[in-house]
């Protein structure tokens, strides 16, 4: 399992700052700028535990608001073998998420090793 710890690392090792704060979410988050756009791109990690009211899966997800103001790109682990619908929407803009995704997981990966 990833750890808050390992997902801080691996973001500053690329460049980008984190937030947590334990208290209000119980997340680590870090706002990703996306040159050329409007809007940063918001990465959410929480980690995984057992309680006796109910185990709680990990989250390691990505969130970007377009341009437009009203479109979301959205990436997490078990969405990177899922079929795209509409692979000419926003296709710059789905190969810039998949590529920071990609060098996120990467280096977690090279964490743990």
């Amino acid at each position: 399992m990833v750890t808050y710890s390992q997902v801080e690392q691996a973001l500053i090792k690329l460049g980008y700052s984190t937030d947590f704060n334990f208290h209000q979410h119980s997340k680590l988050t870090a706002l990703i700028p996306m040159d050329g756009y409007k809007s940063p791109a918001v990465l959410e990690f929480r980690e995984a535990w057992q309680s006796e009211l109910g185990d709680v899966d990990q989250i390691l997800e990505i969130e970007w608001l377009m341009d437009d103001g009203e479109n979301f790109l959205f990436i997490d682990v078990a969405s990177l073998n899922l079929s795209d619908d509409e692979p000419s929407v926003f296709f710059d803009e789905k190969l810039l998420l998949r590529k920071i995704f990609d060098q996120i997981l990467e280096e977690l990966d090279s964490h743990a090793k």
